[in-house]
């Protein structure tokens, strides 16, 4: 009898325990379970614009300070890592095009998983959303729209606004991944071939002149350039300056022994000598 008992208690710690094991071994085998996003942007500037897409499908479009919900099945797992929803990227507008940024997903609560299993309903998640573009050059543009309407002044799908009347310095990124982001455009027509080292000058009434000033910061000195720039449509900086059409700054924060800032404003221009 007690043979049999030991046989039976046996037999049955060991149906037991492969029931357990049985039971550990499917945690996170059924359905997958669906998560439940909330997309931002991490910086949230204005104008700012990712598009998100699933499984190659666009869902919606993060604006500024926006936000965008969706609805992803995740897959089989234990941890965070294996039940993520896989398939998901975020693209930004860039020079030639909408291109791929990073993204982080992070869980509501540290046992929101668990807690959702618990509770029968999706996974609540944030997707933190960063403007992270390719390899690129800043191209230095001043604008001189005084007398005249709104400008956009664009390089590839990249474009500034200026204002009417408004003067303006604006940098646009450069990339050499397309052809039409060789080319400067002012309202869609090509103004100049891009050049980021020297700055691009185009003054839309094409009737003033210009001379670089600039002043010493952490020393006592201040001049102006010798070239007057003449009245063109466009043309080329020799030099870059820090400011245009502004008056340079009464004191900087410089280190070492100083520095120098300058900027470009408007002159008479010269009398022709006939």
């Amino acid at each position: 009898m007690k043979q049999r008992c030991s046989i039976s208690c046996i037999a049955w710690l060991c149906n037991s325990r492969f029931a357990v094991l049985l039971i550990l071994g499917c945690i996170g085998c059924g359905k997958p379970p669906m998560f439940h996003v909330v997309a931002r942007s991490e910086r949230a500037v204005e104008g700012e614009r990712y598009k998100i897409f699933l499984k190659g499908r666009e869902l919606g479009t993060v604006t500024g300070n926006d936000t965008f919900a969706f609805d992803a099945e995740g897959r089989n797992g234990n941890s965070f890592q294996e039940v993520q929803p896989e398939d998901i990227e975020v693209k930004i507008p860039w020079v030639c095009g909408w291109v791929k940024t990073d993204f982080s997903l992070y869980l509501a609560h540290p046992d929101e998983i668990e807690r959702a299993r618990a509770e029968h309903r999706p996974v609540q998640a944030s997707m933190s959303l960063s403007y992270m573009p390719p390899a690129f050059e800043w191209a230095t543009i001043f604008v001189d729209n005084r007398g005249g309407p709104p400008q956009t002044v664009s390089i590839g799908e990249m474009q500034e606004q200026v204002p009417a009347g408004a003067a303006q310095r604006i940098q646009l990124p450069h990339s050499d991944d397309c052809d039409k982001a060789k080319d400067v455009r002012l309202n869609g027509e090509v103004v100049a071939p891009v050049n980021t080292r020297q700055t691009l000058l185009i003054d839309i009434s094409h009737s003033h002149c210009y001379r670089v000033e600039w002043a010493g910061y952490g020393f006592d000195d201040s001049g102006h350039g010798k070239t007057i720039y003449q009245p063109h449509p466009f043309q080329f900086l020799d030099s870059n300056p820090d400011f245009f059409m502004e008056t340079l700054p009464g004191s900087v924060l410089t280190t070492g022994g100083g520095t120098v800032r300058s900027t470009l404003k408007d002159v008479a221009c010269p009398k022709r000598v006939r």
